[in-house]
């Protein structure tokens, strides 16, 4: 994380009139009286503390059983928009498969880092659970905002700048407009307006992909949620490249901040959902992301990305591969793997292309396991920077990755 030090400038103080004794020069100008506050400051009325709390209960209660009007009259008429996104995020909500659903009173100790808004704002975690997909419930840490209503409380608002970068919160697609949800044997997806007209080929093409993947890596259980929506905002913080380079990127869900996971989804660049082509290798790329979850996390980024491209392709036979890598590296030369993120930034598609290959030179060659292998020796090596992979790699295979590269293009160019 780059982290900015600010400096301050000095503020010039401007020459004052100096008084000899306690009372004011005169010809001064009378301050001024300034008006008493009528009320708590914004936010911290704590008179409406037990109303605001009774609220958080119902809301809870309506969203469990469903009732949309009563979720809705705990909302402020008066905050128009609010009102509307709280009506499409409840219909949004009823689409998916929640369990583990409450709303309870958060942590109060950083409020005071909170600007003040409307009458009452108290914190509040949210957690839901994806029946079936997430292994734990996550939980959204949130800053509701009550304005009064005689002596009951509305709800105002439930979004915060503050904490939303304070928890490091990434919206999902029921966050931002409304979304189709279809569910098939164990795949999610969630589609918007935009995207849905592709949603049954999808659908189909997941399924496959899902078959080409388990083929390799048969322990994983094969369910999983992905995102097919048309808004990229959200991919491109967290894609390392362009949103124009990226078709699609696998994360983590935290169950809460900087806690376990509970669970792995993926979503996709909108011009893939659309493109018949290119989805195919893009789902069975993403899916082993999915697979692999947190264990291939102390993998190099080549042999993560190698891995995954590499499956991608056993579609196509040996000799299909080896036409594509040579083709794909005309002039490539033997190089040494590219471990850190620096593989999505400095000539992502060699990098891409080379990992692909040396990854399937081994797993040809060798055989599947000295990949998975290699997956497990990295999970639990013990090692500080991502140069003393190379040594890991030496131990293991007995060649460096440069030369691992030399053999893999040789391979490649002799089909």
């Amino acid at each position: 994380m780059r982290v900015s030090r600010a400096w301050f400038a000095c503020l010039l103080l401007l020459p004052t009139a100096s008084c000899s004794g306690g009372s004011a020069p005169s010809g001064a100008a009378p301050q001024p009286t300034l008006p008493e506050r009528s009320g708590p400051p914004a936010g911290m009325d704590e008179s409406l503390r037990d109303a605001a709390l009774e609220l958080v209960e119902k809301r809870e209660d309506a969203l469990v059983a469903g009732d949309r009007d009563a979720f809705l009259a705990t909302v402020d008429p008066d905050a128009l928009t609010f009102a509307a996104t709280q009506a499409r995020w409840f219909d949004n909500m009823a689409q998916l498969p929640l369990t583990d659903v409450s709303y309870e009173l958060g942590d109060e100790s950083f409020m005071t880092q909170v600007a003040g808004a409307g009458d009452l704002q108290l914190p509040v975690d949210f957690t839901m659970r994806l029946e079936g997909f997430d292994e734990r419930p996550v939980t959204q840490q949130m800053v509701w905002t009550f304005a009064r209503d005689g002596e009951d409380a509305l709800l105002a608002d439930d979004r915060n700048v503050q904490v939303e970068a304070r928890s490091g919160w990434t919206p999902a697609p029921w966050d931002l407009g409304h979304i189709e949800v279809r569910r098939s044997d164990g795949i999610l997806g969630v589609f918007d307006e935009e995207t849905v007209d592709h949603a049954d080929y999808v659908m189909r093409d997941l399924a496959d992909a899902r078959a080409a993947v388990r083929a390799r890596l048969p322990r994983w259980s094969g369910r999983f949620v992905t995102y097919g929506t048309s808004d990229t905002a959200v991919m491109d913080e967290m894609s390392a490249m362009s949103v124009d380079d990226t078709a699609a990127v696998a994360f983590p869900v935290l169950s809460r901040p900087r806690g376990p996971v509970a669970a792995y989804r993926f979503m996709v660049n909108p011009e893939v959902v659309s493109d018949v082509l290119s989805r195919d290798l893009v789902f069975r790329h993403e899916l082993v992301h999915v697979a692999f979850g947190t264990s291939d996390d102390r993998s190099p980024t080549w042999l993560a990305e190698g891995i995954a491209e590499y499956v991608a392709r056993t579609p196509f036979s040996v000799d299909e591969r080896r036409r594509i890598a040579s083709a794909q590296l005309v002039a490539a030369r033997a190089r040494t793997l590219e471990p850190t993120r620096r593989f999505y930034s400095r000539d992502p598609q060699l990098n891409y292309a080379l990992s692909a290959l040396v990854c399937d030179f081994l797993a040809t060659t060798r055989g599947e396991d000295v990949l998975w292998d290699l997956v497990r020796t990295f999970d639990g090596a013990r090692f500080s920077f991502w140069t003393e992979t190379e040594d890991v790699v030496r131990r293991e295979l007995g060649v460096s990755t440069r030369e691992l590269s030399a053999q893999a293009l040789a391979w490649a160019r002799s089909a």
